[in-house]
């Protein structure tokens, strides 16, 4: 826990923040109060602060003087002004001091609790305390030295780090043990490791709980790829959704998918969907032993994305594997559901939509009541008693943007308002505001946004 002290002369401001900030879910303690300069400087000539939250005007010795006196006794304590002021010459005496926030009175307890996540995140880094949030930052940034160095502080010296991820509820400490552990999304577990875990735990790592599925690569690597090893790990754990039996995986053959999937492309072009349908089947009885996890997604997309179903490719894409096996279970149900879905939408035309007005603020209800669990436009169509394809439609007619973006928009929103409130590690606010994997979060976030989670935190 990093200590704080909190100094005004007016005791309502000091204990309103007492009360107000969730201290111990930033990692902060309140160790002092005082009410005027002299009091603040006796308490620092005896004891360590981390972090002072100060006002300006204060009896004695102001807010201002303190930040210099301060300052010269620890040149890393993070420094909060809180002032009734708003002239310019305050605020520039206080960058000059290194402070780090300028709040004005009433204070925005929100605005407070940003700038002490920023400075519990600066604390971390002055003394290169090992930091996951930090961690997935920067392997998406993907620059050697930089992954080389934060690796160091979780112990790692070598160049090349060994990487593997696991499917189920919990990790595997049996994985851990050899390295660091980072949640990558529900149901996901990352691992850099020192040396081969898996190869050395051999017919063992069967015997470990809770896990559905174990993906690695055998080879050591440099920083710089294991973001993208990371990606290929989560599509190898996840593989038991095509053939069941293949829970621990260390490749992918790709290519052998690719004679089905050219034939369903043709067939979707073309429009011929009773002929797909068959196919369909045929790929089940015939081809499962050829598909990957990965091309089971392409072939749903490839499905998706066809003018039948209006364009609508964001409501009916699966943006990630997870989703796929959290919609569909396995791969024979995925085809069978396909199957179903071709035979209740072929027919749809524009002509047979009959929507209402209370029929789409039914249906916006719904989006925003569970907007943040696993929603989609199947979950819709129960609930509402009504083809998807006709939600589809009428939530494009009715807003200009299609479900999905609507959805999407939504979650945005929340995660900018958790990365600004809270300290809560990206995979969490990520799993909170309803994205089941953090890859597909961080991509999303820059996608909407223009910079990543972690840079959206550091700036506001």
């Amino acid at each position: 826990m990093f200590r704080v002290l909190i100094a005004d002369d007016e005791n309502s401001v000091v204990q309103s923040l007492v009360c107000s900030i969730p201290w111990e879910e930033l990692g902060l303690e309140v160790v002092r109060t005082a009410s005027d300069g002299a009091a603040v400087l006796e308490y620092v000539e005896k004891e360590e602060v981390d972090i002072a939250i100060l006002d300006i005007r204060m009896p004695g010795v102001n807010g201002l003087e303190l930040c210099s006196e301060m300052r010269k006794k620890n040149e890393r304590i993070q420094l909060i002004i809180a002032s009734g002021y708003a002239e310019f010459a305050y605020a520039e005496k206080a960058i000059q001091y290194g402070v780090i926030g300028y709040c004005l009175k009433p204070l925005d307890h929100a605005q407070v609790a940003r700038f002490l996540r920023k400075a519990v995140h600066n604390l971390r880094r002055a003394r290169h305390m090992p930091d996951r949030e930090d961690l997935m930052e920067v392997l998406e940034r993907r620059t050697e030295h930089e992954i080389r160095e934060c690796l160091a502080r979780f112990g790692f010296y070598q160049e090349k780090y060994f990487v593997a991820v696991s499917s189920g509820e919990r990790k595997l400490d049996a994985l851990e043990a050899g390295g660091v552990s980072i949640r990558l999304g529900r149901g996901q577990w990352g691992y850099i490791m020192r040396t081969n875990r898996i190869g050395q735990l051999g017919d063992a790592i069967y015997d470990q709980p809770d896990w559905s599925g174990i993906g690695y690569i055998q080879q050591a690597l440099s920083g710089e790829l294991i973001y993208e090893a990371f990606e290929e790990c989560i599509a190898r754990a996840f593989q038991y959704f095509v053939d069941g039996e293949n829970k621990v995986c260390d490749r992918l053959d790709e290519w052998r998918a690719n004679r089905w999937l050219d034939g369903i492309q043709k067939k979707v072009a073309a429009g011929q969907w009773d002929s797909l349908k068959s196919m369909l089947e045929e790929t089940g009885q015939k081809g499962r032993e050829d598909f990957t996890v990965r091309s089971a997604l392409r072939l749903c997309n490839m499905i998706f994305a066809h003018s039948l179903f209006q364009n609508e490719e964001n409501d009916y894409y699966i943006y990630s594997i997870e989703q796929l096996v959290d919609t569909y279970g396995d791969f024979m149900e995925m085809l069978r559901q396909l199957q179903r879905f071709l035979e209740e939408n072929a027919a749809v035309t524009e002509n047979e939509q009959n929507f209402t007005n209370a029929t789409f603020l039914k249906l916006v209800r719904y989006i925003n009541e569970n907007y943040r669990n696993e929603i989609s436009l199947t979950g819709a169509e129960q609930v509402m008693n009504m083809n998807s394809n006709y939600i589809s439609q009428l939530f494009k007619k009715e807003t200009g943007i299609t479900f999905v973006h609507y959805i999407t928009q939504k979650r945005i929103e929340d995660a900018k308002e958790l990365l600004t409130s809270t300290k809560k590690p990206l995979t969490d606010i990520a799993l909170e505001v309803g994205f089941n994997d953090t890859f597909h979060f961080i991509k999303t976030f820059k996608r909407y946004v223009g910079m990543t989670p972690g840079q959206y935190r550091a700036n506001n």
